[in-house]
């Protein structure tokens, strides 16, 4: 039987298991200790103990210290640093027992030595992370639900340093409705009859904001239940950014049904209007039948009237349609506006306009959308010109970086292309500046200035499609400047 437990002691490779003589000499040396402190058997008996310790446990007798302690408790365990031969230290879990004759004379010690180094590592490791982890709440509880450890994550999502909130109880983080309802107590009882719990709900700050947290409570044990790992994260972006995706969602179907209903009115509304207008037509052209003055201005009224209503259609439509998503290319801002100077050939010409552009560059757009735009910008030009003077309308572009800009609305961006249409017409009140981009909102009566009401409106919608800004700045006979802002 004595053979045998040499034999197991001497084939134990994971722990260095060793006997001294009461003063601390080395007796025996079985194979773990060879492995883990470097020494062949002949190199290590009958030296000192005190060899594997540290030059600063030596110097503080630390070694004869611990043999003392086991005498005088049965037993000595500690885990702290040791030597091997080459120098290194490693982590070790010791355990030092006194070893007595069948007379009870002490005859010296029995010394276990385990290598805990890759162990301490990883829990360092781990500690580390855990601490400086900021997206996550990461922080334990004892069995009653009060608080052991607080990360950095929890101080950034909940605003407590850790001396202010540790040892109190994880009740603290609950709206008053939750603490009510008894809901800190029952997340434990099924966290420990589970297994686990999670959920997402309101939590509280320091400061008494609430925030959308996802909570995991997952309970820990170790010779039983010793207490709770929490895990909890900020979701209030998410949870907003949910919010609105849900809600473009929903607009984005009131949409395309309200582009289907102006598709539909405008061709039901727009057939009865060019039967009125071609009627209106044919009994003021009808020479046999010819009608009083008055019946002739009464019908004239209802025939141009038929033309506005035709004209104020295709603007809804047209304006309605705005919201649907269209291709996006590369595509010259020069071009565009030669396209609408062929469009507007002729208005330009009667009324002798000059457009004057220095070069504009290419730009990612919708290419129908922003001729739209540019025709729109230069009707109103032309039309609000001043009759004394030949129409002249300046077109100016710039970068401006993205750091120079406080205009809110903007799509993000490092620069922006930043357009300056200005004429040298009628004007108006720069206190209208934003009404004029109102739908249907109109500063001349519509027999003095035809139109809608909706061209300006269009154009706004246009340059938010391309996620700018538009403004405008004027005073009564001075023209007016817009100014556009793009993402370049």
């Amino acid at each position: 039987m004595q053979e045998n437990y040499h034999l197991l002691v001497e084939s134990i490779q994971d722990y260095a298991i060793y006997m001294l003589d009461p003063l601390g000499h080395v007796l025996t040396w079985n194979v773990g200790a060879q492995r883990s402190k470097g020494y062949q058997e002949a190199e290590v008996i009958g030296t000192h103990f005190s060899r594997f310790f540290t030059e600063e446990d030596r110097a503080t007798g630390k070694p004869g210290a611990e043999l003392r302690a086991a005498l005088e408790q049965g037993r000595y365990e500690e885990e702290g640093w040791r030597t091997r031969k080459d120098g290194s230290r490693f982590w070790a879990n010791v355990i030092l027992t006194p070893l007595y004759s069948p007379a009870r004379e002490h005859i010296g010690y029995a010394k276990i030595t385990r290598d805990l180094t890759e162990k301490r590592r990883s829990e360092e490791l781990y500690q580390l992370l855990v601490s400086q982890v900021k997206e996550y709440a990461l922080f334990m509880l004892d069995e009653g639900g009060h608080i052991l450890t607080w990360n950095e994550g929890a101080g950034r999502i909940k605003g407590y340093t850790a001396p202010e909130i540790i040892g109190k109880h994880f009740s603290i983080f609950y709206t008053p409705e939750d603490l009510a309802a008894g809901k800190p107590a029952m997340e434990l009882d099924v966290a420990v009859k589970a297994g686990k719990y999670e959920e997402e709900g309101w939590r509280l700050r320091k400061d008494g904001s609430r925030f959308w947290a996802n909570v995991v409570i997952s309970p820990i044990y170790k010779d039983g239940h010793i207490g709770f790992a929490k895990v909890t994260r900020d979701l209030t972006k998410r949870r907003e950014l949910d919010r609105v995706t849900q809600a473009n969602r929903i607009l984005e179907a009131s949409n395309k049904e309200l582009e289907r209903f102006a598709a539909i009115a405008s061709h039901d509304l727009k057939e009865p209007l060019r039967k009125i207008r071609m009627n209106a037509e044919r009994v003021l052209g009808d020479v046999q039948h010819p009608l009083s003055e008055q019946q002739q201005v009464a019908l004239s009224k209802i025939y141009g009237a038929c033309g506005r209503m035709a004209t104020l259609i295709d603007d809804v439509l047209q304006f309605s349609t705005l919201s649907q998503a269209d291709h996006f290319e590369p595509y010259s801002l020069q071009g565009v506006l030669a396209d609408v100077e062929v469009l507007l050939e002729q208005t330009i010409s009667e009324k002798g306009a000059v457009i004057e552009c220095t070069g504009l560059p290419v730009l990612l757009m919708v290419p129908a959308q922003m001729r739209q735009l540019f025709q729109n910008l230069v009707s109103n030009a032309l039309k609000f010109s001043r009759k004394e003077e030949r129409p002249l309308l300046t077109i100016t572009q710039r970068i401006v970086k993205g750091a120079d800009v406080s205009e809110s609305g903007l799509w993000p961006a490092e620069e922006y292309l930043e357009l300056r249409f200005r004429d040298n017409g009628i004007g108006f009140p720069q206190e209208a500046a934003e009404k004029i981009f109102n739908l249907f909102d109109r500063l001349h009566n519509k027999d003095a200035y035809e139109g809608t009401g909706l061209g300006l409106a269009i154009c706004r919608k246009i340059v938010e499609n391309h996620g700018g800004v538009i403004s405008a700045r004027s005073a009564p006979g001075q023209g007016a400047e817009f100014r556009i802002l793009l993402p370049a």
